[in-house]
């Protein structure tokens, strides 16, 4: 299979009574059946010229072989979008596939996917574990075509929910460390959220999905209104759809 216009190389091995089997230097007598995917020289430079299949013939003295040639020219590759990165969460999968100059998929193209950070994301395949929070990018490639997308690790943490204010709020101890505090509810409600330790993280506002950050520099945590409150006016304590992770 040939995947660029770069050129490749033919190698043609003959077999002898007396020697076995040896590579030829060539040049040969070459036909490429039909000719428009590919052209091949006397010395057996192969540059294929679109998409498709052909057949390959070569004589050395008289005697002739067939093989098929696979031209498969990619113009770019496309990653699919990346899954939520979590160490806690364990490995996922990931798409990527090579494409055409029209669009068309190259099914049988090979997509190569690695990462620039092992350490942080190991590939294998198309399957992705995460093993650290940091940052790294993804890299898929299949001939002269890539395509990068940065990724982000982070992990989940099951930090215990302490109610505050008699359940109207909720108060989660931490060590120092950078963290984002994730909070989904049913309806549109103004949720307000105090980092301790942090002043300067502080965060308000109105909407049905709420994310903050900080960085702590210390033993600290985070208090924040207490969803089944502002939705219900429950004084349990709700944790349904709130995310606490490390990230980078």
């Amino acid at each position: 299979m040939v995947t660029t216009t770069d050129p490749a190389r033919a190698l043609v091995r003959t077999r002898y009574p007396t020697r076995g089997s040896i590579e030829s230097p060539g040049p040969h007598e070459y036909e490429v059946l039909p000719p428009d995917v590919a052209s091949i020289s006397p010395d057996g430079a192969v540059l294929c010229r679109k998409t498709g299949d052909a057949k390959v013939v070569v004589g050395v003295k008289g005697v002739k072989d067939d093989e098929t040639l696979h031209c498969r020219l990619v113009d770019r590759v496309e990653l699919g979008e990346l899954p939520p990165l979590d160490v806690t969460r364990g490995p996922v999968t990931v798409s990527a596939r090579a494409l055409a100059k029209d669009g068309k998929e190259l099914a049988d193209v090979p997509v190569v996917v690695s990462s620039e950070r092992p350490s942080v994301l190991r590939v294998a395949g198309l399957s992705l574990t995460p093993l650290s929070v940091g940052e790294t990018s993804i890299v898929a490639r299949a001939g002269n075509a890539e395509q990068k997308r940065k990724a982000r690790v982070v992990r989940t943490l099951g930090v215990e929910a302490l109610p505050l204010d008699g359940g109207r709020r909720i108060n989660m101890s931490l060590k120092d460390g950078k963290y984002e505090l994730s909070v989904s509810l049913k309806t549109e409600r103004t949720l307000s959220v105090e980092w301790r330790g942090a002043p300067y993280c502080a965060y308000k506002a109105t909407g049905k999905t709420h994310t903050s950050n900080c960085v702590l520099q210390g033993k600290g945590g985070v208090v924040f209104d207490n969803p089944a409150f502002l939705e219900g006016g429950s004084t349990d304590v709700s944790t349904n759809g709130v995310v606490l992770a490390e990230v980078p």
